[in-house]
């Protein structure tokens, strides 16, 4: 029977089955739907009880099975990991080249976190390189101070190694302490002097003490060379 030759109620019940058809499937749909996220939620909330239980057990402890889930946990996160990092640089990439203009609000959001994260990326690893740079340090010192009271019949191969390093390294920063002070001081000396800082006048100062000192020290020693061959002339 065709549309037109069905009665006005005909239509209307029609109408009605279609709708409520359409209804059911939707209904179902969603139930569906519902369904499946409680189910993905159950299974992520047994996994990552799982995983807890398998990250306080002890290594001596873990049965094979563990030791295969957590395999497999850490090959999960590396390839999600990588392809995260793949997916931001595309993204940074992209929003890189594009002019400022066409710009959305949510590309300039993201260029500030980025730069953001950057700040404090570098500014982590600038504290993470002094920390370890001071650690070495420490240990270092720790290491040279031993050795300085340590008597040298005990001394191993390493510690005598060590002292000779050490000697070179310091023999080669005061040289190069020495030509840094003498270039600074050649500069100051073709200076104007009244382009010269306060600290260029306190170097001077400096400079001229150390002169000063040096040169009633050299005085006394010849003085001191002196008498000493006076003495030895008179005894032969």
């Amino acid at each position: 029977m065709s549309h037109q030759n069905k009665t006005v109620t005909e239509q209307v019940q029609e109408v009605a089955q279609n709708t409520w058809d359409a209804t059911k499937n939707t209904a179902a749909n969603a139930t569906e739907s519902v369904q499946n996220m409680f189910s993905a939620g159950q299974e992520k909330a047994a996994d990552t009880a799982d995983k807890a239980g398998r990250a306080v057990k002890p290594e001596s402890e873990k049965t094979v099975g563990d030791k295969a889930k957590d395999t497999w946990d850490a090959t999960k996160n590396s390839a999600q990991n990588a392809s995260d990092k793949a997916s931001e640089k595309m993204d940074e990439a992209g929003r890189a080249v594009k002019p400022e203009s066409e710009k959305t609000l949510g590309d300039k959001a993201q260029d500030t976190w980025d730069a953001t994260k950057d700040a404090a990326a570098n500014v982590t690893e600038s504290v993470q390189n002094m920390f370890s740079a001071g650690q070495e340090k420490a240990a270092d010192t720790a290491d040279k101070a031993g050795r300085a009271v340590k008597p040298e019949s005990e001394k191993t191969v390493g510690d005598k190694a060590k002292d000779t390093w050490d000697a070179t390294k310091n023999s080669a920063q005061n040289a190069s302490d020495k030509a840094s002070e003498q270039m600074d001081k050649a500069g100051r000396a073709v200076k104007p002097e009244s382009q010269k800082t306060m600290g260029d006048k306190a170097k001077d100062t400096w400079d001229a003490t150390k002169n000063s000192a040096q040169n009633a020290s050299d005085a006394v020693q010849s003085k001191v060379q002196e008498t000493q061959k006076a003495a030895q002339s008179k005894t032969s």
